[in-house]
């Protein structure tokens, strides 16, 4: 539900299914399509009454006016439901005033007309600042600023808490762009190669078009018009598995909904169109330059036999060899990136624990004795914060410095459920009254940012909301949320029962499933009229360990399909050298030489090339996967030596494995064969 004011539809416009838009009566609410087929069906639902709030004394009833098209996933907005802001209530049942400075709006939204005016308003809007920090002594401000709108989805390392949807991060928006890019490349690179060096076979063809009076420039038109038709091939067999691959790329990441519509679609019909040109010039311009260069006359008299295995085509070679180190490196990196997350210390137990969110009207007491009859169920805390659920972070002074904590209110028992370890001090006492008003817990994060080691910070007083509380106990560090965040400064106090927003329930892991639908059914039947929340603690972490695990994916298919490209590029390159050093390799066998020397004559050609470019591929992927990850996760395991030591192992073995089958070939055949034909 969003809670908004009449104005919304003057200044941004979501489509109309039925109904009105109006929201001037504040006892209206509108709906989009997909939640009005959940709670109506294939009903109408104009004019149908939706209850907010059922099941407690908050409860508002609404009138549905209006249906809208459903909000598109690349939205800042996403809501199910619309209603009038005076309708937004908070735990006490009283309404939020318009007035109240305590609380704030996800986001306020002004037209104006003329730019220039904004610097005017926001100079004008100074005069409240009295009234903001009187309100929220423990979030002073020093202003109020105005962005354009147009701008937020590029603000939001910014910007936090603002209600609006972030974009992704630019490293995971691009990064497989830029892969994708490489491999586009290396593709290109390995079609001009394998052109070139198998151009033996269109010699004698291009020897006698050139006799028969064709110009060079028609010759490297047939050889672009030939390249043009394998990439047209190309391109309508990737349309064919685009139906699989789109769908399986929307099933790797939330909030991605790619589709695509090639009848109806100009912008990427023409993209296509500007693909297959390009992509034609690029792979096909040097093969049809070299091909077209020879002379006639040297062609029939011999002086042309092979195609070129030059210094050219095995830089191409290098550039493949390239790519597909970065590739490989991106690839393994992040699967290692997947196996830490997975195994990461959170600093507690996310393992057998579930949790139920509290409205805070129903009594707490007897749904814990009831929930404690559960068989399977170890312990069960209340708490009003909860570890990746829900926090505050208000500024903590002491001794002249300034720090951002995150501030839990926690409750009796939280601290042996959430398995969270005591390095110094005392836990927190509920029977103690100065506990409950004036001691607080801190990590070692927050120790070390005062200055403080765990056993210094012991007795310091540390102010949080004009309160001074003085620090009783040091907890080990523990990771508030995703592992797209930092581990950041931690403080915990104790709250009352009637402040309960969350309820913690601690099972044997292999049990949790059996408890969470039991404690269900205990919910329905003693709250018929209120909504089951229920959670599992391992889901914090889950979507940063399904990221990565997609990554790791995504990045494994293109390391493969960068292996092939180069194994392709070289068993030509290395098959063509082979070929012109038949008669050496023949002459050498006859005096006795082994297969290591000759494996040496083949190579040598090529072991500098791959050389250089391992060297330079394992920069650039250390470089580009570091900095792709560091990006996306703040906490990770980075890229290891290993990881580009096994990225090396992987390609130079299967080029090892190409060399050696080509090399094998050669030594097999009779030299009294190879000597006869020459």
């Amino acid at each position: 539900v969003d809670f908004t004011d009449p104005a919304f539809f003057q200044l941004f416009n979501f489509p109309l299914v039925a109904g009105t838009n109006d929201l001037s009566d504040k006892n209206s609410v509108l709906l989009t399509e997909k939640t009005a087929e959940k709670y109506f069906g294939k009903n109408d639902p104009i004019g149908k009454t939706l209850v907010l709030y059922a099941g407690d004394t908050r409860s508002v009833p609404l009138t549905v006016r209006g249906v809208l098209k459903n909000v598109p996933l690349n939205s800042s907005f996403r809501f199910g439901l619309l209603t009038h802001f005076e309708n937004l209530k908070t735990s006490d049942t009283s309404f939020v005033r318009s007035d109240d400075w305590k609380w704030m709006l996800d986001a306020v939204i002004f037209r104006i007309p003329n730019p220039a005016d904004a610097a005017h308003l926001e100079a004008a809007l100074k005069k409240y600042l009295p009234q903001q920090n009187a309100a929220r002594p423990d979030w002073k401000v020093t202003g109020f600023r105005l962005l354009p709108f147009s701008t937020m989805a590029d603000q939001t390392a910014d910007i936090q808490s603002n209600g609006l949807y972030n974009r992704p991060d630019d490293a995971a928006a691009y990064g497989p762009f830029v892969i994708a890019g490489l491999i586009f490349l290396s593709a290109c690179l390995n079609f001009a190669n394998t052109t070139v060096a198998r151009s033996n076979r269109r010699l004698r063809e291009m020897g006698v078009r050139k006799a028969l009076g064709g110009t060079r420039f028609q010759l490297m038109r047939q050889v672009l018009l030939e390249c043009g038709v394998v990439v047209l091939a190309a391109l309508l067999l990737s349309l064919t598995l685009n139906n699989w691959w789109l769908h399986t790329y929307n099933q790797m990441f939330e909030g991605i909904s790619l589709g695509a519509d090639y009848a109806k679609d100009p912008s990427l019909l023409r993209f296509m169109a500007g693909i297959l040109l390009f992509t034609t010039l690029l792979a096909g311009a040097y093969p049809a330059f070299y091909i077209s260069n020879f002379n006639a006359s040297q062609i029939f008299r011999g002086g042309v036999k092979f195609g070129g295995t030059n210094l050219f085509s095995r830089l191409l070679l290098g550039v493949q060899v390239m790519v597909s180190l970065i590739t490989v490196v991106a690839g393994i990196a992040f699967a290692r990136n997947a196996n830490f997350q997975k195994n990461y210390d959170y600093g507690y137990e996310r393992s057998g624990l579930m949790g139920v969110r509290w409205p805070g009207q129903q009594n707490f007491t007897a749904f814990r004795d009831a929930v404690q009859t559960i068989p399977g169920v170890e312990s069960v805390a209340g708490t009003r914060s909860h570890i990746g659920f829900g926090y505050r972070t208000p500024t903590a002074e002491s001794e002249g410095q300034k720090h951002e904590v995150n501030l839990f209110d926690i409750g009796e028992n939280y601290l042996d459920v959430m398995a969270l370890r005591l390095i110094e001090g005392r836990a927190l006492d509920p029977n103690r009254e100065a506990d409950l008003h004036e001691s607080l817990l801190i990590t070692q994060k927050t120790a070390a940012e005062f200055g403080w080691s765990a056993a210094a910070a012991l007795g310091k007083r540390i102010r949080i909301d004009t309160v001074d509380y003085a620090v009783v106990g040091v907890l080990h560090n523990f990771h508030q949320e995703h592992l797209f965040e930092p581990l950041k400064a931690q403080a915990m106090r104790l709250t009352r029962p009637d402040q309960y927003f969350n309820m913690i329930i601690k099972a044997q892991p292999s049990e949790l499933k059996a408890v969470h639908d039991q404690v269900k059914a205990k919910w329905a039947q003693m709250f018929p009229l209120q909504p089951f929340f229920g959670f599992y603690q391992d889901q914090v972490g889950a979507e940063a360990l399904r990221v990565t695990t997609s990554i790791a994916t995504l990045f494994s298919w293109f390391a493969v399909v960068a292996i092939l490209l180069t194994a392709t590029g070289l068993f030509a390159l290395v098959s063509l050298t082979v070929l012109k050093k038949m008669k050496e390799i023949a002459l050498r066998k006859v005096v006795g030489a082994r297969m290591f020397h000759i494996m040496h004559i083949v190579n040598r050609g090529y072991f500098w090339i791959f050389v250089v470019a391992a060297a330079l591929g394992c920069y650039a992927g250390w470089f580009f996967t570091r900095f792709l990850m560091d990006n996306i996760f703040k906490i990770n395991v980075g890229v290891e030596p290993l990881t580009l030591l096994m990225a090396v192992i992987a390609l130079f073995g299967i080029s090892a494995l190409i060399v050696g089958v080509k090399v094998r070939q050669a030594v097999s055949t009779n030299p009294a064969d190879v000597l006869r034909s020459e």
